[in-house]
């Protein structure tokens, strides 16, 4: 039977891994054979240049490997893109990508192109991050905001990863938004989800309202800011990543987030002293 090979690009890892996955797939590290096979098909053919493929694969880096009947990639394409996304949502070290896919059978091998990998610092998978990637395969995450966050990683503008994040953003915090509220609503939920006391929710206040200003001249006006908006845009991520994951480890639906986050308006108190989540990614400000 063929082996399936696909290289995760830019990805690291501090010692070897090995964890069985779904669909007979194993994700490996430290193994010398995927990446042997790899840089022997790969290398020459792939549309980067060779010495492009030696910074972003090694044998410190990640393989997803598995038995696969053909020698043709069918019905694999949206899982495989699925591992990539969760992977890049288990860490804010660094951004990986599966841009290729290999089968190799004997003397015969073919590669199939998914897409281009994605540019960023070198991905780090150390242990928290298996222990967020391994707790997010069999979760169900928030579909939109899960989508964007993804895409926003592939985009290489700032305006254009702000728009796929306030797009994430805004299906989490106000599923319930009419025009006209929308940024209230935001700077009130975000500010009480994410701030712990009275100065970093005015400050997480402020940020939105820019924020979403922003955006509204980006997608209006059309307007260009660059390099400007990049301590921005990092924020963002940083927001749109805790929330889905937060919502996700609870299991709870964006219906029932909208409800909560109005509670703790009344109340006065942060989520995380109100209800206690096992797990709560929190950001810094």
């Amino acid at each position: 039977m063929p082996l399936l090979i696909a290289p995760v690009f830019n990805s690291t890892t501090p010692q070897s891994v090995r964890i069985d996955m779904p669909n007979s797939y194993t994700l490996l590290s430290g193994a010398e054979r995927p990446y042997k096979v790899a840089s022997r098909y790969l290398r020459n053919e792939m549309d980067e240049n060779r010495r492009m493929f030696d910074k972003r694969v090694d044998m410190s880096s990640l393989f997803l490997v598995g038995e696969y009947p053909e020698m043709r990639l069918n019905d694999d394409r949206d899982w495989i893109e699925e591992i990539e996304n969760k992977l890049n949502l288990a860490s804010v070290n660094g951004i990986c990508s599966i841009p290729y896919v290999i089968t190799a059978k004997a003397n015969l091998y073919g590669i199939t192109y998914l897409k281009r990998s994605l540019d960023g610092a070198k991905y780090m998978f150390d242990e928290r991050a298996q222990k967020i990637f391994l707790d997010l395969l069999d979760r169900s995450l928030p579909t939109l905001a899960f989508r964007r966050y993804s895409l926003s990683l592939e985009k290489k503008s700032y305006e254009d990863q702000l728009l796929d994040l306030w797009i994430g953003l805004e299906s989490l915090f106000v599923p319930d938004g009419k025009k006209g509220e929308i940024t209230y609503k935001l700077r009130l939920r975000m500010a009480y989800y994410f701030g712990e006391t009275l100065q970093q929710r005015e400050k997480i206040a402020q940020l939105i309202k820019k924020s979403y200003n922003h955006r509204s001249e980006i997608v209006h006006s059309g307007k260009v800011f660059g390099n400007a908006l990049a301590d921005e845009v990092n924020l963002l991520r940083l927001m749109a990543r805790a929330a889905i994951l937060n919502v996700a480890m609870e299991g709870i639906s964006l219906q029932d987030l909208r409800v909560r986050l109005d509670q703790l308006m009344l109340s006065g108190e942060s989520y995380f002293d109100r209800y206690h989540p096992s797990f709560f990614e929190r950001i810094t400000l």
